[in-house]
């Protein structure tokens, strides 16, 4: 790892890309997606704090306003339905069975919720930039299939890579939106 203050891109790049299973870690470091799937919410904090440093410092004239948000999403699968969570203390072999079984969807549920990157995340990121002022652009397709980090069924890559053609063209109004607002003005 390089020394404190000089961060290399690809370092930084390979650390947040070290998803357990897929890809070995880069010395202390995981994939984010294991605590902040979607890191938004941390990226906007963290420039706040870097903000507000600079003025506890008065240095304010050095802080730099979010100019816009881009928020890229891997796509959004299928809802599932969830049938059973009930946990609790069986009393014969069939409950025995109804509570392996809950516990099981039970976890699901937690591991789907700790590494969630669209409904909630998006809303409070969302809303974050709505309260200061700042334009907020999320991209992510609707898939019709969850695919793997390590799928190789070309049939399923080209489906992704249709649907996701189509939400851009179906989208194509807010992307040029947003080259408007990213264009320099002749001021610029």
């Amino acid at each position: 790892m390089s020394p404190s203050g000089e961060q290399l891109i690809w370092e930084a790049a390979r650390a947040s890309g070290a998803a357990p299973t897929y890809f070995r870690g880069h010395g202390a470091y995981l994939d984010g997606g294991l605590m902040a799937n979607n890191p938004t919410l941390d990226v906007l904090t963290e420039i706040h704090e870097y903000n507000f440093g600079l003025k506890m410092q008065n240095r304010a004239s050095d802080a730099r306003p979010i100019g816009c948000v881009i928020s890229l999403g891997c796509g959004r699968i299928p809802c599932i339905d969830v049938d059973n969570v009930d946990v609790f203390r069986p009393g014969g072999l069939v409950d025995l069975y109804k509570t392996v079984s809950g516990a099981s969807a039970l976890g699901r549920l937690i591991v789907d919720q700790a590494t969630i990157s669209e409904g909630r995340p998006v809303d409070r990121a969302r809303a974050w930039c709505s309260m200061i002022n700042t334009p907020y652009y999320r991209f992510s397709p609707l898939l019709s299939d969850d695919i793997s980090l390590d799928c190789h069924d070309e049939r399923a890559l080209i489906n992704m890579m249709w649907e996701t053609q189509c939400y851009m063209v179906a989208n194509r109004h807010r992307v040029h939106e947003l080259v408007s607002l990213l264009r320099p003005g002749p001021n610029s």
